[in-house]
């Protein structure tokens, strides 16, 4: 069941991409050049692109992250979760959710910088200096698992070779 749910979200993050690639910024650099005001209001490509890239980040470290906890919980139905490669995936769950919280705090406080020192090229950001504790705590936490699951598979492998 949360397999299926992991797939699900997979796939929908992918043609939100799609369709934000395909369509979304192709029609508001149109309507940059002729009046859609119903499609979108003035809308600088400052705030297009950093944002569609900003996006872009996040689905592939999204994805990332499902494809290692996919394969997590291939190894728990099987009924062997303690084996190294999990500690690996774990480890690898972490780090991505480390990278993409310090490129994203670093994104906001340039966005503010920036916003001080140019003004007006970056109107419709905002930009602040923004902790997410909650996704800080779920880091450590995983650091924390990551280093249980190693243990784990280290025990499970002097299991193992004792007669």
């Amino acid at each position: 069941m949360l397999n299926a749910i992991l797939v699900l979200v997979s796939w929908f993050l992918w043609i939100t991409l799609a369709v934000l690639f395909l369509f979304g910024i192709p029609i508001l650099i149109v309507d940059s050049f002729v009046d859609l005001s119903w499609v979108a209001n003035q809308t600088s490509m400052t705030v297009i692109w950093s944002f569609s890239i900003m996006f872009a980040i996040f689905v592939f470290a999204t994805q990332v992250v499902i494809r290692q906890l996919r394969k997590i919980f291939l190894t728990l139905i099987e009924g062997d979760p303690f084996v190294p490669e999990n500690a690996k995936r774990v480890r690898t769950i972490w780090m991505v959710l480390f990278g993409f919280e310090v490129l994203n705090m670093l994104f906001s406080s340039g966005i503010l910088v920036a916003k001080q020192t140019f003004g007006d090229l970056f109107l419709g950001l905002e930009g602040e200096l923004h902790i997410n504790w909650v996704l800080w705590l779920a880091v450590i936490v995983l650091v924390v698992l990551a280093e249980i699951f190693n243990e784990g598979a280290k025990l499970r492998l002097e299991q193992k070779l004792t007669i």
